[in-house]
């Protein structure tokens, strides 16, 4: 899910923490960015329990993609990634940059099999061109699917780069 603004991040978490509920899924969210720790209380103003959620934090020492290898082994139905920005500049170097993109695929992957979803946020000023997205170091090329998002007015329109169940490849929320 591609974020232009804080707005937009603060509905979209509000919404996927809803389908959570509503879908009494076992969700966890890998907050990178410390998001959902900083806005516990007001995401809690609106919010019902959850019937199974964790919230992961990166560990504090220096980061290491093996970190996150237990998310592929996890029994976890929704994993939010929030965000891969804050994820991508832990693993800075070629090395861990490789490795993350791997995990991602990896992670990916299990979730086509075990029908489970990873919805990452990533934040931009612009969506940019698409010769970005084929460039290995892009955080577009870390995920199958690129969501673009824009708030318009009290919604969130989400725009997908592939034309299937939404009119358009739009949907309005």
């Amino acid at each position: 899910m591609l974020l232009h603004d804080i707005q937009a991040k603060m509905r979209l978490t509000r919404f996927l923490l809803q389908c959570s509920r509503l879908q009494s899924t076992d969700t966890a969210v890998l907050d990178t960015d410390t998001f959902y720790c900083t806005n516990l209380d007001r995401l809690a103003e609106e919010a019902q329990p959850i019937a199974k959620a964790e919230l992961l934090l990166l560990p504090e020492q220096d980061f290491e993609v093996a970190s996150l290898m237990p998310l592929l082994s996890s029994k976890i139905e929704m994993l939010i990634i929030d965000d891969l920005n804050s994820l991508y500049s832990l693993a800075s170097d070629a090395r861990k940059s490789h490795q993350l993109t791997i995990l991602m695929k990896l992670l990916s992957h299990n979730a086509r099999m075990n029908g489970s979803w990873i919805v990452a946020t990533a934040f931009t000023s612009k969506l940019g061109n698409r010769q970005g997205a084929a460039n290995q170091r892009s955080l577009t090329s870390l995920g199958d699917l690129l969501v673009d998002t824009e708030v318009s007015g009290a919604s969130i329109q989400l725009k997908a780069s592939w034309k299937g169940q939404w009119p358009n490849g739009e949907f309005s929320l």
